[in-house]
């Protein structure tokens, strides 16, 4: 081994600098190509994100818009779930009171 780096010292130093350059990040990247390029305009373009895939919807043709546009949350604890959606849970019946006192030991279940 050392007397392959006595032999070609030139080339082993080339080769390091080569590699330091590509893990740099001022390295080009491989994969970039145009057309990824093109491929991540358009997903974006259609609500998408250029990096990743967004949880929520955002705005259509805004390409550079990745922020979800669902800001207000309607979801548990909100006045909008409590008067809406909490309340669509029927009374449970008297079969299903006795089913859950004898399964469970209580009329509310688990």
């Amino acid at each position: 081994m050392a007397a392959i780096i006595r032999q070609h010292p030139r080339k082993i130093v080339a080769g390091g600098a080569i590699v330091a350059f590509l893990a740099s990040p001022y390295a080009p990247s491989l994969f970039r190509t145009k057309g990824v390029s093109n491929i991540e305009d358009r997903w974006a373009a259609g609500g998408g994100g250029r990096h990743h895939t967004p949880g929520a919807a955002t705005t259509l043709g805004k390409k550079h818009e990745v922020v979800g546009n669902q800001l207000d949350h309607k979801g548990m604890g909100t006045p909008h779930h409590q008067e809406n959606i909490g309340e669509q849970k029927p009374e449970a019946s008297k079969f299903d009171k006795a089913w859950n006192k004898s399964m469970y030991g209580a009329e509310k279940g688990k």
